[in-house]
């Protein structure tokens, strides 16, 4: 099991290592994932630092069962039609028949791997450009009986990531200072009702404060940690004489001018969102969302911190399933009796050298 860290540095730059790469024995359940994702977290002292995870649609992984039940019959008849036609030579003729008659690319069907998401999704992703040809072999193949209906074209498009509001990515988007909630706005009437959009843009809205005001909590806790700790070192080296001058109202000008200073009268998120969105002309060629936040981090420096822990996560698990790829290069029937740990040393190992010297990977045939 490959385990891929994502996350901003301090000078807003995206980051992605390889964190783990272990062998985990049978049964391998959802227990034994759990716990080896536990060690791994402990092993690099970010267990209290982790805000999300991101995993394939395997059947032990609970998060992508709940949505496997949602649209596998779909995805099954497009996996069954693809099977169906590669069957048979005379069926890929007629299939490529069909594919010239509609004048569409001449591509061949991809078959997926069912426990690897990406695969699947390039499975679909071909599919659908072949939406009208899969019809057009259905009328002619009277034994062709996995035919998706309309409705399920629509869901196998949009279901992934949107059959229900996927409050992760329309918060990405708003954060993006060239969009905000003008983007959720404009999409969701594309791919809801009217009364679902409406449903769902309040839903990103109402999710969006909520979880600002999370950070604005914690980050009011970290002040008062911060002011008491000085306080009290303050207090350990003082007499009586200071203790009973500070009931004075001496003070209170510079006391109030710190809060007023320090509190705005609306929030960093309300500032950020009535402020007009980046225009066109207003973005340079080689402009970088990170980058505008990292200039901006004086100006919203709580609602950066959000932005800092839900823009690098990652919307699929493709970052670490290539990692799987690299079989003979790594492991070959040379090398086939390496430990587990001298793996994970080669894997992890060269992820973070090649990093750290700027070495791009490269591949034989590609």
């Amino acid at each position: 099991m490959v385990i891929t860290g994502h996350w901003i540095d301090f000078s807003w730059k995206l980051q992605k290592r390889v964190l783990s790469f272990a062998n985990i024995p049978p049964p391998r359940g959802g227990l034994q994932i759990s716990d080896a994702i536990f060690k791994c977290m402990k092993e690099w002292g970010i267990e209290n630092k982790v805000v999300t995870i991101t995993v394939d649609n395997a059947s032990n992984n609970d998060v992508a069962i709940r949505w496997i039940r949602v649209i596998e019959d779909i995805i099954g008849d497009i996996r069954e039609g693809v099977e169906y036609v590669n069957r048979s030579e005379a069926r890929r003729v007629q299939f490529a028949e069909c594919v010239q008659q509609l004048q569409l690319k001449d591509q061949k069907l991809i078959r997926d791997c069912k426990t690897r998401w990406n695969s699947t999704f390039e499975m679909l992703s071909c599919a659908l450009k072949f939406k009208e040809a899969f019809k057009m072999f259905n009328e002619r193949d009277p034994f062709y009986d996995c035919f998706p209906s309309e409705e399920g074209w629509k869901k196998t498009k949009f279901d992934k990531y949107w059959g229900e509001c996927n409050l992760l990515m329309a918060l990405a988007a708003v954060l993006d200072p060239t969009k905000k909630m003008l983007a959720v706005e404009f999409c969701f009437p594309k791919l809801y009702s009217h009364g679902d959009a409406q449903r769902n843009i309040c839903k990103v809205k109402d999710a969006l404060v909520s979880l600002y005001d999370v950070y604005v909590a914690e980050n009011a806790c970290e002040r008062i940690s911060r002011s008491f700790h000085l306080e009290n070192i303050g207090s350990s080296n003082s007499n009586t004489t200071q203790r009973d001058s500070s009931s004075n109202w001496d003070d209170f000008d510079a006391y109030c001018a710190e809060i007023e200073t320090s509190e705005p009268s609306k929030s960093e998120l309300l500032d950020y969102l009535e402020k007009g969105r980046l225009k066109k002309s207003e973005i340079p060629k080689d402009f970088s969302c990170l980058d505008w936040w990292k200039m901006n981090i004086l100006q919203y420096p709580v609602l950066s911190k959000m932005v800092a822990d839900i823009l690098p996560i990652p919307v699929s698990s493709v970052a670490s399933e290539a990692k799987f790829s690299a079989r003979t290069r790594v492991i070959d029937s040379y090398r086939s009796s390496l430990s587990p740990e001298t793996v994970q040393v080669l894997l992890c190992g060269g992820d973070w050298l090649r990093h750290l010297h700027g070495v791009k990977k490269k591949y034989e045939g590609k």
